[in-house]
């Protein structure tokens, strides 16, 4: 009997630990559970690089996190502004988000890069050539791409195929539905390799390099609970670099 409320007393300790040693638990938004190798899920359970990142930053901080899955990146954004989620990760920075959103410290660079079908017979240089030749790319609607390419989202919108999962514009690129498709270049590289007919457009450099930020609802997440997170983002700047490298 002894030994039972020995056993009880502990496990009442540890989960008592566990409420009173997180203050608060702030929950992020997520629309692809297939994004590797930053987020995937498996076993019914999210994981990969953006989930780790989390876990590093938020390590022996006042603050838990939960995932929850949404439909698309843009229902992502409007749950953030509205307050209904706290936390958006894997974000560029932008004035329009800027208004209703907080942006820690970066944690991670991003490179966007085209890829293509290996039967691609087009010849092109940079974006200019592919929209002058009416040719189309398969994009993420809530991603930032550059400001040359939200200038061609406005001015050649026919020729961007938009869809809310990456294993989706691949599969269009595979079935040459569209003759590129731009997308981060870990998850690019890490998906060409599943198919022998992908590859990363050798003629075009670089479509965009950009600082990664987690953004924070303005409407649930104060300044002062943004200055605790970019303070562990810093403390935990060696182990973050060394999870993207």
């Amino acid at each position: 009997m002894n030994k039972l409320i020995i056993l009880l007393l502990c496990v009442l300790f540890s989960t008592s630990w566990g409420v009173f040693a997180c203050e608060r638990t702030l929950s992020v938004g997520a629309h692809d559970a297939f994004w590797p190798p930053y987020v995937m899920g498996i076993s019914g359970q999210l994981q990969g690089k953006e989930v780790d990142a989390l876990t590093v930053i938020f390590k022996d901080s006042p603050f838990c996190f939960e995932i929850k899955m949404l439909p698309n990146s843009k229902r992502a954004f409007t749950e953030l502004r509205h307050g209904r989620i706290d936390i958006g990760w894997a974000a560029s920075y932008t004035s329009e988000r800027a208004k209703y959103a907080h942006y820690t410290k970066a944690y991670r660079t991003e490179v966007m890069r085209l890829y293509e079908n290996k039967n691609n017979q087009h010849t092109v240089k940079n974006l200019a050539d592919i929209f002058n030749q009416g040719l189309t790319i398969g994009a993420n609607f809530g991603s930032y791409y550059g400001e040359e390419f939200e200038q061609y989202k406005k001015s050649h919108k026919k020729q961007i195929e938009y869809t809310s999962a990456t294993s989706k514009r691949f599969e269009m690129l595979n079935k040459q539905r569209i003759d590129y498709a731009i997308e981060d270049e870990l998850v690019g590289n890490y998906l060409s390799k599943r198919g022998n007919s992908l590859m990363k457009a050798p003629t075009i450099p670089a479509i965009n390099k950009d600082q990664i930020h987690l953004m924070l609802s303005k409407r649930t997440v104060t300044p002062d609970e943004v200055k605790i997170i970019n303070a562990h983002i810093t403390k935990n700047k060696a182990a973050l670099k060394a999870l993207f490298e």
